[in-house]
């Protein structure tokens, strides 16, 4: 029998058959999604250890990483930044070159930034700082809150500023 036959005499399963698979995708995809933005996988890379412990001390390691290192934009601009992201940290762990400590970058600063201003927009509106307005002129939260998330005294058990 021809597949065009096939198909014809099956439509019906071959259209659930289709869904079924369709479905399953999908929600292998989002389970990838999902685990692959958490910290514990983000820190089984050798070079991202530290990273991943002083996170788990951190008053935000309810959060996934992607909440702070990824833009929120819309879909489509998150799984371009998730994938280019991917695609350097998964060089950078083979190629070993790492720096000691890692650094944010201009960009990821202002990510990073953007993202404590979407998730603290009830508390910024009480703070004197004007929103909106480039980072250097007042609405930087790195400036005085860096050490939130990664700091070194989480680890060395020291204080935590909230």
């Amino acid at each position: 029998m021809e597949l065009k036959q096939l198909f014809k005499k099956h439509t019906l399963a071959c259209l659930a058959g289709g869904f079924v698979i369709g479905v399953a995708v999908c929600g292998v995809g989002s389970a990838a999604m999902s685990l692959s933005g958490s910290p514990e996988f983000c820190g089984f890379c050798h070079s991202m250890k530290h990273e991943a412990w002083t996170f788990a001390e951190s008053s935000h390691r309810e959060l996934e990483c992607v909440e702070c290192h990824l833009p929120h934009d819309n879909a489509a601009i998150y799984l371009i930044a998730k994938g280019e992201t991917g695609m350097v940290d998964m060089y950078h762990e083979v190629m070993r070159d790492y720096p000691a400590h890692i650094r944010l970058s201009d960009d990821g600063r202002q990510m990073v930034n953007d993202n404590c201003i979407r998730c603290h927009k009830t508390t910024m509106q009480n703070v004197h700082a004007d929103m909106g307005v480039a980072q250097d002129t007042g609405a930087d939260c790195l400036k005085c809150h860096s050490r939130i998330a990664h700091g070194v005294n989480h680890i060395e058990r020291g204080i935590k500023v909230e």
